[in-house]
Order: structure tokens, then C-alpha cells, then sequence
């Protein structure tokens, strides 16, 4: 057992678990609303309950697994002033860069380093010890609470500084949630149209036919390095797309996603991008991030 003290606020579903992981190699400070989960902790955890800032006078690392950014700033308002010097905060709630970057300025006037470590998983996965931490922030703070981290999971993805975690957490779930509304839509279609579902699963989770083919294929092979020579002409992708609206509308099954989705097609293809790869719609949003040329003047 490590003499590092570490602290964790917050002991609801996935930070009791966090809690359980932290204690097995630290001793361990607890705190939350729910004092029957302290008292849990207490009892099964050995931990030692945090009654007031200054019990915290020892205390290296701080872990944060609370509801929102405003309950964290909330604690680090209140702990701050009475943490060592080299202390460090690690915040594993998922949240924004910029709710990040206000934790931090709350902790610079005293000194303290801060870490973002979104979780990525659900409580299952980090009971099984198979979830993972996507990491933010500057080596130095890293180095510090390395071992703290470890306890927590094991497999590790470092973003780059401070937020970039927590960007990478908000951008997975965007779209996990976003292809969840697809594959509803997909899911509706296949029924409407007698398509056997468990053989479309099959066709969707093929990494050569399905979804795995986007990412892995036309963002990291064509996007990432600006070809889009050959391939399916865009053109012949939006022609695709415009089948499947046909297609929900004669099953009068109503499309968000997907309907959404093919306004990418046209605003491309009316920007001169009919014939790259279709991969070229990502254009559309880097054109939009180029700045204006200056307007001329009379």
C-alpha cells in the first residue's frame, strides 16, 4: 500500500467503484452528500471520511467523479486554499474543455495542478476493470498522480494539455449518440421493409462493409491525408442517399438523422465536389473554417 493520501469527492454509482479501485493501492478520503455511502466506504473501504478543507492539509491527489462542473468548482472553491503546493486535481466526470479550464484557474491562484481524466465506460465495465481514462494536461501534473490513474484503469489514451480529454470524451459520445439515431433509422427501415435485422446487424458490423469503412477507411485514409482522388464519386453517394429518403418514404418510416445527413451531400456537390471521393463532404466544414478572402474595394 502506497502512503500517498489520496481524496475522492463524489460516491455515487461509478465513483464508488473509482473509490473501490483507489483504495486497494492508497489510503483513501472520502466525501459526499449521501453519508450512507461514506459510511459504506468507511466500512468496506477503510476509508476516512472528510469533515472539513483541512483535512485535506496531506493530501496529494485530489479525484473528482461529481454530477456537474458546477459541483466540482463548488469543491475546488472550498479545498483549494488548504491542498499542498504539489497537489494535483483530476476531474473524471465528463464535462467540457472550458469547464476544465475554469477548474484550473480556480486552482492556479494556489499552485495546484490540474488533470482531466474523462472515464470512459459504463459502471459494469469499470467494475470488471476493463474501463479506460482519455487524458489531458501537462506531463509534469501526469507524472504526479501517474499511479493514481494507473488504479483507476490501466488502459490509458493521452490526448494532449489541459481539456483535450475531456474533448475527446464529449466528441466519442457525440457520436456513439448520433449513430445510435442511424441505426434506430436503419433498424425502422430493415422492419418496414422485411429486411431480416439480425442479417443487417451483421452487414453494418462488417469492418470491409459497415460502419467500421467511414472512419477507418475514408477519415483516417482519405481525410486525414487531403485524397480524394477516386473511390465512390460524391455524386454517386448523395444519388445513394437520395434512395434511401425514397425509400423511408414509400415505408413512411420518418428519417432525422439521415434526412439531416444528406443536406452535407448537396451543399458539397453544389460546391463543386461531385466528382472526389465522397469523403470530400468533410471540405464543406473546412471551407467554413477558412477565412473569408477581403471583400474588394470600389
Amino acid at each position: 500500500m502506497s502512503t500517498k493520501q489520496v481524496a475522492l469527492y463524489g460516491l455515487g454509482n461509478m465513483g464508488y467503484l473509482v473509490a473501490e479501485r483507489i483504495a486497494g493501492k492508497f489510503s483513501l478520503q472520502v466525501a459526499d452528500l449521501d453519508q450512507a455511502a461514506v459510511a459504506k466506504a468507511q466500512s468496506a473501504l477503510g476509508a476516512v471520511s472528510i469533515q472539513k478543507p483541512e483535512d485535506l492539509a496531506k493530501t496529494q491527489v485530489v479525484v473528482l467523479c461529481l454530477p456537474s462542473p458546477a459541483a466540482s468548482q463548488a469543491v475546488l472553491a472550498q479545498i483549494a486554499p488548504h491542498l499542498p503546493a504539489d497537489a494535483v486535481v483530476v476531474e473524471t466526470s465528463t464535462v467540457n474543455p472550458a469547464d476544465i479550464h475554469a477548474s484550473a484557474r480556480i486552482l492556479a491562484k494556489h499552485g495546484i495542478a490540474m488533470v482531466d481524466a474523462s472515464i470512459m465506460a459504463g459502471v459494469s465495465q469499470m467494475a470488471a476493470g476493463s474501463a479506460m481514462l482519455l487524458v489531458g494536461g501537462e506531463e509534469a501534473a501526469l507524472a504526479s498522480c501517474e499511479d493514481v490513474l494507473s488504479a483507476i484503469s490501466d488502459k490509458r489514451i493521452y490526448f494532449g494539455p489541459s481539456g483535450a480529454g475531456a474533448a475527446a470524451k464529449v466528441i466519442n459520445n457525440a457520436v456513439a449518440h448520433a449513430v445510435m439515431v442511424v441505426v434506430a433509422e436503419a433498424g425502422s427501415m430493415a422492419t418496414a421493409a422485411g429486411v431480416d435485422c439480425e442479417k443487417l446487424v451483421g452487414l453494418l458490423s462488417d469492418k470491409q462493409m459497415g460502419l467500421h469503412r467511414p472512419l477507418t477507411h475514408r477519415y483516417a485514409e482519405r481525410i486525414m491525408q487531403g485524397n480524394y482522388e477516386g473511390g465512390m464519386p460524391l455524386e454517386a453517394a448523395r444519388k445513394d442517399s437520395v434512395l434511401a429518403l425514397e425509400l423511408a418514404q414509400s415505408l413512411q418510416v420518418p428519417l432525422f438523422a439521415i434526412q439531416g445527413a444528406h443536406t452535407a451531400y448537396d451543399i458539397a456537390l453544389r460546391a463543386g465536389y461531385g466528382r472526389d471521393d465522397y469523403a470530400a463532404i468533410a471540405k464543406v466544414w473546412a471551407d467554413w473554417e477558412r477565412p473569408a478572402a477581403p471583400s474588394a474595394q470600389g
